[in-house]
């Protein structure tokens, strides 16, 4: 007797080919797939994903006539699929890459916003993978790509790629002050991804160099953001000591692509090209600035830009129900129907924020800009009769805030 119904294999086998065809897109980088496509993904695995407690999973998957394995880029080999937890996994990782190549294409047409969102749906579903990769039992051989350890550092970097559409959207729209605030939030995020596992030498190079940069371009933006700030008069020194700091940075990104470019023999040309590029955009970077090079223990008294990191922690939006096994408590999925609902939505158009929402958000921006009055008029940046100007300003609005607010709430 079967383990599932003859209905039921039908549509299973049907969703595996259709998940097969959207991978084949993806490796001939074509875009003929939809959203529709995409939850076929997650219907695929929400049938799977189910406790077979003792059964066979050899025998199922031999019983549902789908492919029996994979190939493992990194390996450069096939891999038997012998866990149906893995084939979840596996389907998830094709999914992943569809939301991350979706991701590039409204970068392309500068569809900053829909690009951000896209590639946090990859780092998600990269983490969701993950739990499946861990959660096998049956699957002695995983090879490297679907391994847990790969699709987690995958889902990190989407996350970091996401920060980075972000930072460069805030200084396209010439919101200098937040766009280095989120590239100092970029920085944080490459240095955790650097600390998180033992990195082959190549990949080691290129994370530093990028949160050096990073970090830099950070500097570099908030100086020029205080430079053209009204609120207080300009601190020229303060402002100084930024770029030299940004500088700093820069210098110890160029040193580091330099070495890669003279010492590290397994570069393809791509990634030499890619690196002169860096190379050629931060010495321009440099020239800008063109300072007195600071020594290291000056830099250290120099304070790096507030970071602020906008992209949410890659939660699982549902993880194998095998992990019933390890505990009562029993993992509840996301409803299958209001998650498609919530992709569609989230990707075709923008979610507006609901009143309430918009409210809170102005209330938090004008309490930071009480915030940061009150602390030029501690510094003696501010002039004390402006000073009583804005705070009356602000006060007022927030005032008008939480009136506004009180109103919804009654309502």
């Amino acid at each position: 007797m079967s383990f599932f119904n003859d209905e039921v294999m039908q549509r299973i086998r049907f969703l595996h080919y259709s998940i097969k065809k959207v991978e084949a897109a993806l490796d001939k980088d074509d875009e003929e797939y939809s959203l529709d496509d995409l939850n076929l993904v997650l219907e695929y695995t929400m049938i799977l994903n189910i406790n077979y407690k003792n059964e066979s999973h050899k025998k199922i998957l031999n019983e549902l006539d789908i492919t029996p394995s994979f190939h493992d880029y990194i390996e450069n080999r096939d891999i038997d699929i012998e866990d149906l937890m893995f084939e979840c996994a596996r389907a998830l990782w094709v999914l992943a890459r569809a939301y991350s190549h979706l991701s590039e294409s409204f970068e392309e047409d500068e569809d900053w916003e829909n690009a951000i969102i896209a590639m946090v749906e990859c780092s998600k579903i990269y983490k969701t993978a993950a739990y499946f990769s861990a959660a096998t039992v049956y699957q002695n051989d995983k090879g490297s790509l679907i391994s847990a350890e790969q699709l987690e550092l995958n889902s990190e970097e989407a996350r970091v790629w996401a920060q980075s559409i972000a930072a460069s959207w805030e200084e396209i729209k010439n919101n200098i002050y937040f766009a280095s605030k989120l590239y100092s939030g970029l920085s944080l995020l490459s240095k955790r991804l650097f600390y998180l596992r033992k990195h082959e030498e190549k990949k080691r190079q290129k994370i530093r160099a990028q949160f050096h940069y990073d970090m830099g371009r950070a500097c570099q933006l908030k100086a020029i953001a205080s430079l053209e700030s009204s609120i207080a008069p300009i601190n020229k020194e303060k402002v100084r000591k930024l770029k030299q700091k940004a500088q700093f940075y820069y210098l110890k990104a160029r040193d580091i692509w330099e070495w890669m470019l003279d010492n590290l023999n397994n570069l393809d040309l791509e990634e030499k090209n890619s690196i002169e590029n860096n190379i050629s955009i931060v010495k321009e970077n440099i020239q800008e600035i063109d300072d007195e090079v600071l020594e290291y223990e000056e830099i250290k008294k120099i304070q790096d830009p507030e970071p602020i990191i906008i992209i949410p922690e890659n939660l699982a939006p549902f993880v194998p129900k095998s992990t019933v096994y390890l505990t009562k408590f029993i993992p509840k999925d996301l409803n299958i129907k209001r998650f498609k609902n919530f992709q569609r939505k989230k990707l075709e158009k923008k979610i507006p924020y609901s009143k309430k929402e918009k409210l809170l958000d102005k209330k938090a921006g004008v309490i930071r800009t009480i915030n940061e009055l009150k602390v030029l008029k501690e510094n003696k940046e501010i002039d004390l009769e402006k000073f009583a100007d804005l705070m009356e300003k602000y006060s007022t609005k927030l005032e008008m805030i939480d009136t506004a607010i009180e109103k919804l709430t009654k309502s």
